[in-house]
């Protein structure tokens, strides 16, 4: 991680910050909760996650890989209210999109384990999938397209439910 980079969403000198999981804070880029490394304007408290900061133009997505998905520094108009179709919270900052089909994602959310284990199940490997709506285990609510699914229990958990706890999904623990 540099100690400092110049990034175009904000007029100042951002600094590396190495801090804790446990350290808050929500990213002025992407609008989504954060922990652990950033960089930081202390002067006008703005923060922006590492991977905010450094995201490439063009990404590819394991679960879309139809297109690359092109970064998008803010929310355009395509809409009233677009929101990731992995996590299936709103799209209200930097986010990668595929034009061509309409696929949002937060940066944070492709950084999302293809399998790891819950605190919720931790008996089983749950795995990143997508198919018809069904009940999430610790919500209740049907989780959308994308779900962790633990196919020997027919459990289902919300991406964003998958710790049990408001956690960023870049605190998800890889199976590996």
């Amino acid at each position: 991680m540099p100690k400092t980079i110049l990034h175009d969403s904000h007029k100042h000198l951002l600094v590396g910050r190495t801090t804790g999981k446990g350290h808050r804070f929500t990213c002025d880029g992407c609008r989504c909760p954060g922990a652990g490394p950033r960089y930081r304007c202390s002067g006008c408290d703005f923060d922006l996650h590492e991977l905010c900061a450094t995201a490439p133009g063009t990404a590819s997505f394991s679960f879309h890989g139809q297109h690359p998905l092109a970064f998008e520094p803010e929310v355009a108009d395509y809409g009233p209210c677009r929101r990731c179709d992995i996590c299936d919270t709103a799209i209200r900052g930097m986010h990668y999109r595929c034009r061509p089909c309409g696929f949002d994602v937060h940066p944070v959310c492709t950084q999302l384990p293809g399998a790891t284990v819950s605190p919720l199940h931790p008996e089983h490997l749950v795995m990143l999938t997508a198919g018809a709506p069904k009940g999430c285990k610790r919500c209740g609510a049907d989780c959308g397209v994308w779900r962790y699914s633990c196919g020997l229990c027919e459990l289902n958990l919300h991406p964003r439910c998958l710790l049990g706890t408001d956690q960023t999904p870049l605190n998800i623990p890889n199976s590996n």
